[in-house]
């Protein structure tokens, strides 16, 4: 697939816990155009027979300031980049985006998925030479969670894990490699939660660790281990010999000796770093630097993410906040943008413009939700002799500026006057958590099971940043998630679609797309087999597994 536009946007790829949530998908068995391969390129039996060895310098969207002690920190794509190349996590999506066993071997529920009791793997050891136990994976899950015995002995402090969560009732140690965790309800969501990218597992050493040796002694199990961290500027990491997976040959994982992580914000900065040799692989959703890996794929390969899952790109409304609490002026700002236009900027028009929360493959997806139509004369009518005014918060990019200031003059053209406050992104998340904002332009929503997306739009919940409150959405979320019969799940998600579109709550925009570049000479960049021998998630909401990557000697 060519892309036409050199224009690119982050749309606020904000560095929050949860914020991109997002994982991956596989595809088709298309060939890529170089020498990446994963979820919809060229599979490793193309590309040849793996080669042991190499340094991978991989170009992160961000880096994760907070740390990497997971209960607490705050990650956005680039933080779970570097969580899946150091952490393992009890269970990973396969390529339908359905969880699977990973350092659990087994998982058993009850009738009405209500308790999960997994078996781990017998013989995993952590980067420290510890054994993974069922005592270090329930404090993991209790540290998660927020249970205060485990937060007064560890001294953690999560920080949304708690709420997301809260479901939780107990955790229970069944014998040395069983954990059985009960839910206050049916869950059957719940293994999503567990394969989401952001829940590693970590050694006992770094959680009990003071907070900085927590967020920077990074120990795992899985396939690298940290060798030093200079923050803004490098993660070097190396292959943990020790690790407990072969491919399906029997050829020790992983396949890379080395993997080096650099922080680079700016779809072109990390296409600069590729193209000049400072990286050999990249993660992006720019548009500009799809352009560019592919406008030359003898020096390139190129993963694109797969459509059906996406996030979505739109404009958070703080709905306590005048003139947006009033849905009367939500319908008839959203008359006024002509939502085509903006993709054009953003993309070149290549990107799906997006119609509610839900991409087209996930459970609740509408063709039409019943969202207002484009009809600014219809708009304009509204607004005349009313003074209505507020302001656009965005992060600080020239194309999201771009975006903003053409939804400015639309407004500006129907009555409305427009403000746009830039800002760098950790004061962008200060601002969406404090709530003192009108519209921020987000990226948000992953395409996973619509329950994990309950934490966001329950009211209640601190991670409702839009102070979203609406019973009937409240109850679809409740009915949703304890519900098992799959058509009456998707029966209460629809409903849960159409709400956002009859109250007119976001300002839905399009899917946003993620792509992976690398050197010609890299391979299988997000290809990954499952430990029960299922296709791997593949790319997705702009992360990946580095476990078979490999590179030509």
């Amino acid at each position: 697939m060519q892309h036409r536009s050199r224009r690119s946007t982050t749309f606020g790829a904000l560095a929050l816990a949860f914020a991109v949530l997002a994982t991956g998908c596989g595809g088709s068995d298309e060939k890529s155009t170089g020498g990446g391969d994963g979820g919809t390129t060229e599979t490793t039996e193309d590309a040849g027979t793996p080669t042991p060895g190499g340094t991978l310098t991989y170009a992160l969207e961000a880096e994760s300031s907070s740390g990497y002690c997971l209960a607490e920190g705050q990650l956005a794509a680039g933080g779970m980049m570097v969580s899946n190349a150091v952490f393992d996590p009890l269970m990973a999506y396969d390529d339908k985006l359905v969880a699977r066993p990973y350092l659990a071997e087994t998982v058993e529920t009850n009738a009405d998925k209500s308790e999960y009791t997994f078996k781990l793997r017998s013989g995993v050891k952590f980067h420290d030479g510890t054994d993974l136990t069922a005592d270090v994976v329930a404090q993991n899950i209790n540290n998660w969670r927020g249970d205060a015995d485990t937060l007064a002995k560890s001294g953690r402090a999560p920080l949304l894990f708690r709420f997301v969560l809260q479901n939780i009732k107990s955790v229970e140690v069944l014998d040395p490699l069983t954990v059985k965790v009960t839910a206050n309800t049916p869950w059957p969501a719940f293994p999503d939660y567990l394969a989401h990218g952001r829940l590693g597992i970590m050694a006992e050493a770094q959680m009990n660790g003071t907070p900085q040796e927590c967020a920077e002694n990074l120990i795992g199990t899985g396939p690298f281990k940290l060798v030093k961290w200079t923050r803004n500027q490098k993660m070097e990491l190396e292959r943990n010999p020790n690790y407990w997976r072969k491919d399906k040959n029997g050829v020790q994982l992983p396949y890379l000796d080395k993997l080096n992580f650099i922080p680079i914000e700016g779809g072109p900065q990390r296409f600069d770093a590729l193209d000049g040799g400072t990286a050999n692989a990249l993660h992006t959703s720019s548009q500009e630097v799809f352009d560019s890996i592919q406008d030359e794929p003898d020096r390139f390969g190129f993963v694109h993410e797969p459509p059906g899952h996406r996030e979505v790109g739109y404009g958070l409304v703080q709905l306590e906040k005048a003139p947006l609490n009033d849905k009367d002026v939500r319908l008839h700002v959203a008359m006024a943008i002509d939502r085509d236009r903006l993709n054009d900027i953003n993309s070149g028009g290549e990107f799906d413009v997006a119609n509610g929360p839900f991409d087209t493959d996930v459970m609740g997806y509408l063709e039409d939700p019943g969202i207002p139509p484009y009809d600014p004369a219809k708009a304009a009518e509204f607004f005349r002799g009313k003074d209505i005014a507020f302001t656009i918060s965005i992060s600080t990019d020239p194309a999201t500026e771009a975006v903003a200031e053409d939804v400015k003059r639309q407004l500006g053209e129907v009555g409305v006057n427009v403000t746009i406050n830039e800002m760098d992104q950790a004061t962008l998340v200060n601002t969406a958590i404090g709530g003192n904002y009108n519209v921020i332009l987000f990226r948000l929503h992953a395409g996973t099971d619509p329950d994990y997306q309950y934490h966001w739009w329950h009211s209640g919940f601190p991670t409702n940043f839009g102070k979203l409150n609406d019973p009937r959405i409240d109850e679809d979320l409740e009915k949703g998630r304890i519900e098992q019969d799959p058509e009456k799940r998707r029966e209460y998600y629809e409903d849960l679609n159409r709400a956002f579109a009859e109250g007119a709550y976001y300002l839905w925009n399009w899917y946003t797309e993620w792509g992976i570049g690398t050197s010609a000479d890299v391979h299988n960049i997000a290809g990954t087999t499952n430990p029960d021998g299922s296709k791997g998630m593949g790319l997705q909401w702009g992360i990946h597994f580095l476990t078979e990557a490999w590179i030509e000697q």
